[in-house]
């Protein structure tokens, strides 16, 4: 019913200012009013005044909304998937809830999808609603959706990302692509490019040149999958879009194309840029010549394109050249090994370029390829990362993260774990870079983490706690995000070796107890998995 907000809008104005319109009221109350409004011939301002009040009371009164529709839609098509466990389905309902970090409802997910099950019923719209919220979420809630919320994201536009959540686009991706909405286009065209990588990039060029330009990005992004030299052509026309994210996504793929010709200009680029100098009896020192000028077609290549703190122009400029080129070619053009080229950039008044491009390069590359090469840049990376000052790790944290998170799981719990094991144990103050790395890494991967390395770390964090000041507040701030990662059985084994806090000097009781406490919730929730659906 609109009728009141209009009339609360004309007491404003006033009736001088705005003629009262013939129609004051909604048809099925302007039948039963109007006797009243018109029976003595009252002042403008009079009926205004008896409209709203009629309006009023009318809208206290109770409004029945239209009759439903003649047709109904059909009833949902029986369940293909089991139900999900009640005891998964009560700490689901624990979850929805609050008071748990939202990475544990995501392992949730997880779990319900390794069970083969689907979501329970009655917790559909919040589930819808939570990932209509944070798309990032969708292709981990599609598994469990189960029939019926694909029937009920039907009747809901703003659900409906759902309403093909089994797979169709496996069987027809090029009805879906034709026919879905965005987010069904692009899991078609996904799928579309793991089954036939040319045609559906043939497809995505035929219309191209018609997608709305918010569609162009998401679309794009796809030909990461089955990425091949055969793209290099519709990318590198993509370097023209005349949106920045759809170039630089564009730049992103022909980067991980070692022969594209978006790699090899960056390469020629780059190749006056560092040089080594071998000095008697000093050994050798890197000279860096940032580029001077930046020229048409560096500018469609995307040098300069991005800004950094701290940074001069032509500084940024190096950090967008070196962020393209997989950095194991240093090793090779340079003659120096991953270790040195780190340590000799130390000498130069570009350290932090020359950090900030490789670790970008390193995050871009490790997602196509883990090679032995890139690994290498990896570890030395972390050397230096370890034996920083803290000003050195908060400016290249993000991308180093990053490239850690690049990695297949298998691969970086592993590094990690060859990490923990050559630290101390416990830990002391002196570890705390490690710690950090730990902590953000907990906030970047997902859960759980193998028992090996879970153990590892428990085992340090535990004993390091009752010797630390409360004040050490790195420490503090990771004992939240390691356990939401930690696999609970793992921590505990480390919990029945440990002797405590004692009479807890230093104040770490309240965090200990926080931390065992979310640890155990996951532990419930692993076990409520483990009975018959």
């Amino acid at each position: 019913m609109t009728a009141p907000v209009s009339l609360h809008k004309l007491l404003l104005v006033g009736t001088a200012r705005a003629p009262l319109p013939a129609a004051l009221l909604d048809p099925e109350l302007a039948g039963a009013a109007s006797p009243a409004l018109d029976a003595t011939g009252a002042m403008p301002e009079r009926r205004l005044w008896l409209a709203t009040g009629a309006s009023d009371l009318w809208t206290r009164a109770g409004y029945l909304p239209p009759p439903a529709p003649a047709t109904q839609p059909m009833a949902s098509a029986p369940e293909q998937l089991p139900a999900c466990p009640l005891a998964a389905e009560a700490i689901l309902k624990r979850l929805l809830a609050g008071g748990q970090p939202a990475s544990v409802q995501t392992e949730w997910i997880s779990l319900l999808a390794g069970k083969g099950a689907r979501l329970p019923e009655r917790f559909l719209p919040n589930m819808l609603d939570w990932a209509t919220r944070q798309p990032a979420l969708r292709p981990r809630l599609r598994p469990v959706l189960g029939t019926r919320a694909a029937w009920l994201a039907a009747l809901e536009p703003a659900w409906a990302w759902a309403a093909d959540a089994h797979g169709n686009n496996d069987a027809h991706p090029q009805q879906a692509w034709h026919e879905g909405a965005l987010e069904q286009r692009v899991a078609a065209l996904d799928n579309w490019r793991r089954a036939d990588p040319a045609a559906a990039r043939a497809a995505l060029e035929a219309t191209w040149s018609s997608e709305p330009p918010d569609n162009r990005l998401a679309l794009l992004s796809c030909l990461r999958t089955g990425l091949g030299a055969a793209d290099e052509a519709f990318l590198e026309a993509a370097l023209d879009d005349r949106r920045k994210p759809v170039r630089q996504m564009a730049q992103r793929l022909l980067a991980r194309l070692p022969d594209s010709h978006f790699s090899q200009r960056m390469l020629a680029r780059a190749a006056p840029l560092l040089q080594t100098e071998k000095r008697f009896l000093r050994g050798s020192r890197l000279i860096v010549a940032p580029p001077e000028e930046r020229d048409a077609a560096a500018i469609r290549d995307g040098v300069g394109d991005n800004k950094y703190a701290g940074l001069g122009e032509k500084a940024g400029w190096l950090v967008d050249i070196l962020a393209a080129i997989d950095p194991s070619h240093w090793s090779t053009s340079l003659g120096l090994s991953p270790d040195e080229c780190i340590a000799l950039s130390a000498g130069t008044d570009y350290h932090q370029a020359l950090l900030l491009g490789w670790t970008g390069a390193l995050q871009l590359h490790l997602v196509h390829a883990a090679t032995p090469g890139l690994l290498a840049w990896l570890e030395a990376w972390t050397r230096i990362w370890l034996a920083s000052d803290g000003t050195v790790r908060y400016q290249n944290a993000s991308a180093f993260v990053g490239a850690y998170a690049a990695l297949p799981a298998p691969a970086m719990h592993a590094m990690l774990l060859a990490l923990v094991e050559a630290s101390r144990m416990p830990w002391h103050g002196a570890d705390l870079p490690l710690v950090e790395l730990l902590h953000q890494l907990a906030d970047a991967t997902p859960a759980p983490w193998p028992a090996g390395l879970s153990l590892a770390i428990a085992r340090r964090l535990l004993g390091a706690l009752p010797a630390l000041p409360a004040q050490q507040w790195s420490f503090r701030s990771a004992l939240g995000p390691l356990a939401a990662v930690l696999d609970p059985a793992a921590v505990f084994e480390a919990e029945r070796g440990w002797p405590g806090l004692a009479d807890d000097p230093h104040g770490w009781q309240n965090a200990v107890d926080q931390f065992f406490q979310l640890v155990r919730f996951r532990h419930e929730m692993i076990l409520s998995f483990q009975e018959p659906a």
